[in-house]
């Protein structure tokens, strides 16, 4: 049995084809359906691994973010260009690495984003946290969610807090969406970069 149920996709046959086998070969259980929004509703799917090519593949990122909420989307992305990491994250993306990487460092960002971290190039952290915007007047975190964002920042991962809190994956997923979205973030990483730029994280991982 892999690690995980890992299904690739994209629209190069040849390139979903060699990740497929990278992934397999890092303990990974592959799957490459034909057709990826029905697989993923019919099967226990946690990772969906996409081949970036353009930019309009990254709609697929934000269609599947949209879709299916819980499932964690790695964006595998055609240059290792700031731009690209930063479009990939906006759109849904938990963690995003280029196609000039080597095999374990693939498997390795996959890994990383099932465990809740990302692993990103220092520029493109410090891009992020630049497109930060004053927090809105009236922002309405709970102590609790402010928390949630706190231990994250601390390099705690989702399935952790998920058991610390007492919820499943899925639930917890929807609430921590629930909460990016009230803060105007895309995903983990913008609401991570927001909360910092609003002096939320003060004592982050406590």
């Amino acid at each position: 049995m892999g690690d995980a149920a890992v299904v690739v996709a994209g629209r190069v046959p040849a390139f979903v084809a060699g990740l497929a086998a990278i992934l397999a070969e890092g303990g990974f259980e592959v799957a490459r359906p034909p057709r990826l929004s029905p697989w993923i509703q019919q099967r226990a799917t946690e990772v969906a691994v996409v081949a970036v090519h353009a930019d309009e593949d990254l709609d697929q990122l934000r269609s599947l973010a949209d879709e299916f909420p819980a499932l964690l989307l790695v964006a595998v992305l055609p240059a290792e260009e700031d731009g690209w990491y930063v479009r990939a994250l906006r759109r849904g993306a938990h963690a995003a690495v280029a196609w000039s990487s080597s095999p374990p460092e693939i498997v390795e960002a996959v890994r990383a984003a099932r465990d809740g971290r990302t692993v990103l190039p220092t520029a493109v952290a410090r891009s992020l946290a630049r497109s930060s915007i004053d927090r809105p007047k009236g922002t309405p975190l709970l102590a609790r969610e402010v928390h949630w964002l706190r231990v994250l920042a601390g390099g705690g991962s989702v399935v952790q807090l998920a058991r610390a809190e007492g919820y499943s994956q899925r639930e917890i997923f929807r609430r921590l969406s629930d909460v990016y979205r009230r803060m105007g973030a895309r995903n983990r990483y913008e609401a991570i970069a927001l909360a910092g730029q609003w002096g939320l994280l003060g004592g982050a991982g406590s």
